[in-house]
């Protein structure tokens, strides 16, 4: 049960999160959907707050956007994709609050990597199937009529490009995310912890299959949310990135001192 105190907290965070999520927005075609800078309030949320005001935050304030901004159709999935999302957050930065442990942040950083690894298997292997048997496949009408592309040839070409990008995209963000621990450990040893950047990099993955999962249901077919993962995973990346420096210039404040307790 939230507190008072908690529930107003959770009302303003909704809020924010409602504002950054309608106001900037990219749409992308491909999957009839958008991406925006709400992600970042939702780890400010959850890593703040707990994992009951990300989930709040994250769920209510990102689906309300959808239901106002013209994306209805994607309001339910946002609500359960995303409270998840700000619950794991939550969790891993709950699970700091109290007695440091080695062993639990090690746990974490090779849980992470290794559910991540899994990811970026799967789906190279699943984009290299799919290039293997283009002239075969039954989706290929489909993506070429979906894609402008009047030849095979052209097809081949924009799928082969693609993988690159999304290979690459997956391969630097947990290399980033490791490298900025190690160089802003000595900054803040609690904000910059490894198990805190990959547990939120994980929830960001999350978010990445859900939506996924999400788009196979509304656009029809397995291909076309795939052109949607670089597009989220830079999402939640840069959502990361302005979150911590929003919370790195808060770390000294009585709100970042009161919620590390």
């Amino acid at each position: 049960m939230l507190k008072t105190k908690d529930l107003a907290i959770s009302g303003i965070m909704i809020a924010l999160v409602f504002v950054l999520t309608f106001a900037i927005k990219v749409p992308v075609p491909f999957t009839r959907g958008y991406v925006h800078l709400g992600d970042s309030i939702i780890f400010i949320s959850a890593i703040l707050f707990g994992r009951r005001v990300g989930a709040l935050a994250g769920g209510l304030g990102s689906a309300l956007a959808d239901l106002v901004g013209g994306y209805a159709y994607w309001a339910i999935p946002t609500l359960i994709i995303k409270s998840v999302m700000g619950a794991l957050i939550g969790w891993v930065s709950d699970s700091y609050r109290n007695k440091y442990s080695g062993k639990k942040e090690l746990t974490i950083f090779l849980s992470s990597i290794g559910i991540w690894l899994a990811f970026s298997l799967t789906l190279s292997l699943f984009l290299n199937n799919l290039i293997t048997n283009l002239t075969t496949s039954p989706l290929t009408n489909n993506l070429m009529n979906e894609l402008g592309y009047e030849s095979i040839e052209e097809l081949e070409n924009f799928l082969l490009n693609a993988r690159g990008l999304i290979n690459i995209i997956l391969l630097a963000i947990p290399i980033a995310l490791i490298l900025i621990s190690l160089f802003l450990r000595g900054k803040s040893s609690t904000l910059f912890r490894l198990g805190n950047l990959m547990g939120s990099m994980i929830a960001g993955l999350w978010m990445v299959i859900g939506y996924f999962f999400a788009g196979r249901i509304i656009v029809g077919n397995w291909v076309m949310p795939i052109f949607e993962v670089p597009w989220n995973v830079l999402q939640f990346t840069v959502g990361i990135l302005v979150a911590y420096i929003v919370l790195f210039g808060l770390q000294k404040t009585k709100l970042f001192e009161n919620s590390q307790k």
